[in-house]
């Protein structure tokens, strides 16, 4: 799956080289993902299980530019809601020079697409410290849905924790200008 400037893959071997670079030496992004409970040999050796099973598309996609370098991640999970359990998108581009171009929308979009073939909404969740993910919900059409206040701390200050959906339907008129992938 791709675009113009990016495509989203699975993982191979070459990529763990990345991870380990993301996870020892530019970790900026560890204080943005869920930076209370990231624990650098699990992240590693989930991406070690991930490379071994190939794991279907709808957990774990990389994202690599169009000239072929690894820059991040896309991934769904199922987390609760209100008492339900929905799925939920999630993106991470760890080094700071590759944020900022348009490649997380781009990447979230081409994902939220081919996940909207079996999902009627999809969430996303962060915290309303992690500002840059809070601007990306906006843009790609989320609406807040749930702000749990204080939820999290993180180095020593309180914050909120937020949820965000989009519907199948606001998420292809937003982004084709039509209600739906088939239309």
């Amino acid at each position: 799956m791709q675009n113009e400037s990016i495509k989203l893959r699975y993982i191979k071997e070459n990529d763990i080289a990345d991870y380990v670079t993301w996870t020892t030496t530019e970790t900026e992004w560890c204080d943005w993902d869920a930076p209370w409970e990231e624990d650098e040999d699990d992240f590693l050796e989930m991406q070690q299980k991930l490379l071994a099973k190939k794991q279907g598309f709808y957990s774990k996609l990389e994202i690599e530019t169009r000239h072929g370098r690894h820059i991040g991640w896309v991934s769904c999970y199922d987390t609760d809601v209100n008492d339900a359990t929905v799925t939920a998108v999630g993106l991470n581009i760890p080094a700071v020079g590759d944020r900022g171009q348009g490649y997380g929308a781009q990447a979230l979009s081409l994902y939220m697409a081919h996940l909207f073939e079996k999902e009627a909404t999809l969430y996303t969740q962060t915290w309303s410290g992690n500002l840059p993910m809070v601007k990306l919900a906006e843009k790609m059409g989320f609406t807040e849905v749930r702000r749990i206040i204080d939820h999290r701390e993180v180095r020593g200050q309180k914050y909120d924790a937020l949820t965000f959906a989009i519907t199948k339907e606001a998420f292809f008129e937003k982004w084709t200008g039509k209600r739906d992938a088939y239309e």
